[in-house]
C-alpha cells in the first residue's frame, strides 16, 4: 500500500504545480462563493464543496452558505491501509458559515455546527464546535497578470460541543466537539482560466496546518478512556491539502470536484486511565464530486457526495452534501 500512497502524493503534487503555475492573460476576477459580481462577463459559480476561495469578502458585503451533510461511517482503515467493516454510524450535520467583509482586504467568518447522530439503537442531538477566522487578502488576481489570488487565514476552534463525561450507552453519539480552543493557519490560492465560449475552469488550492494543543479530560471522552480517566490529551499536529476544481458548460450549470488529503500525528495522553485513550498517526484521501446550478451571480446551489479513497488508521465514510450560497 506504500506504493499507492506514494503515487497519490505524486499525483496531488503534480496537479498543484501545474495548475498554480500556468498563467492565463485573459483571466477575470471571479466571484467563487464569496467574491462580488463584476461588470465583465464571468461565470456564475458557488465554489466547490470543500475547498475555500482565495478571495476575501469586500467591505460591507455578506456571504452565507448553509450546508447539510448526511454521512454514513461504515468502516475503518488499519495501519497497513487495509479497509475493514464496522457498525454503521449515521450523522446528520447542519453547518452555516457566515462571512463578512469588515475592512479593506479583511473579512471574518463564523461557522456554527449542529449534529444528530445514530448507531445501533443509540441517538443523540447536540451543538458541535464552531470556528472563527480572520482572512487577509495577500494578493488579488487581476486581468493581464499571472498571479493567482492568495488569501491567508488565522482560525480558532470554539469548543461548544460536548467532549467528556460521556455516556457509555450513547455509543459515541453524544460526542459534539474536541474540547479545545485549537488554532489553525492556512493559505488559499484561486485562479480562473478561460476557454472558447462559456467554458471556464476555476481552480483553488488550500494548505492548512493545525498545531498540538493540550486538552484536560475526565472520564469517558471523545479521545477514549473511561471511568477514572484523568489527565491531558495532546492532539497531534495536522495538515490538510485540498484541490478544488470547477468547470462550466453554461452560465448556470457547472461541475465541481474536490481532492482532499489529510494527515494527523499521534494523539498522546498523559495521566491516569485504565481504558485505551489516544490514537496513532493517521492519513486519509477522499474525493467530493458535485454539480452546481446558479440562478444569478448572487445565488446558487451545489449538491454532491464526499467519500474516502483510502486511509491509514482512519475512518471509511460516504456523505451526501447540499448547500445554497447567498451573497449580499
Amino acid at each position: 500500500m506504500s506504493r499507492l500512497r506514494i503515487s497519490l502524493s505524486l499525483l496531488f503534487s503534480t496537479l498543484a504545480l501545474i495548475l498554480t503555475t500556468v498563467c492565463s492573460s485573459d483571466a477575470y476576477k471571479l466571484r467563487q462563493a464569496n467574491e462580488p459580481p463584476t461588470p465583465v462577463a464571468i461565470p456564475w459559480l458557488t465554489g466547490p464543496l470543500l475547498t475555500p476561495s482565495g478571495h476575501v469578502i469586500p467591505t460591507g458585503h455578506l456571504n452565507v452558505e448553509p450546508y447539510q451533510y448526511v454521512t454514513t461511517t461504515y468502516g475503518f482503515f488499519d495501519k497497513h491501509w487495509a479497509p475493514h467493516s464496522a457498525p454503521k454510524f449515521y450523522t446528520l450535520q447542519t453547518q452555516v458559515p457566515f462571512q463578512y467583509g469588515f475592512a479593506k482586504k479583511f473579512d471574518f467568518a463564523f461557522t456554527p455546527n449542529a449534529f444528530w447522530k445514530h448507531t445501533d439503537g443509540a441517538s443523540h442531538w447536540d451543538f458541535g464546535d464552531a470556528t472563527f477566522q480572520i482572512d487577509y487578502q495577500l494578493i488579488n488576481d487581476t486581468p493581464g497578470s499571472w498571479w493567482p489570488a492568495i488569501r491567508l487565514t488565522a482560525a480558532v476552534n470554539i469548543p461548544f460541543g460536548k467532549f467528556q463525561k460521556l455516556s457509555a450507552s450513547s455509543l459515541g453519539t453524544d460526542i459534539g466537539g474536541s474540547g479545545t480552543w485549537q488554532p489553525a493557519a492556512s493559505i488559499v490560492f484561486s485562479r480562473l482560466f478561460t476557454f472558447h465560449g462559456p467554458r471556464y475552469l476555476a481552480t483553488r488550492f488550500f494548505f492548512g496546518y493545525t498545531p498540538t494543543v493540550p486538552v484536560h479530560v475526565k472520564g469517558l471522552n471523545a479521545y477514549g478512556g473511561g471511568e477514572g480517566t484523568r489527565g491531558k490529551i495532546y492532539s497531534g499536529n495536522s495538515f490538510t491539502g485540498l484541490i478544488g476544481l470547477e468547470y462550466t458548460w453554461t452560465q448556470r450549470w457547472a461541475l465541481a470536484l474536490d481532492i482532499n488529503y489529510s494527515h494527523e500525528n499521534k494523539i498522546r495522553f498523559s495521566g491516569k486511565s485504565i481504558a485505551p485513550i489516544g490514537a496513532p498517526s493517521s492519513e486519509q484521501w477522499s474525493l467530493a464530486p458535485a454539480i452546481e446550478y446558479n440562478w444569478s451571480a448572487y445565488v446558487g446551489a451545489i449538491a454532491g457526495c464526499w467519500f474516502t479513497l483510502g486511509g491509514r488508521n482512519s475512518s471509511e465514510f460516504a456523505s451526501g452534501i447540499i448547500a445554497i450560497n447567498i451573497y449580499r
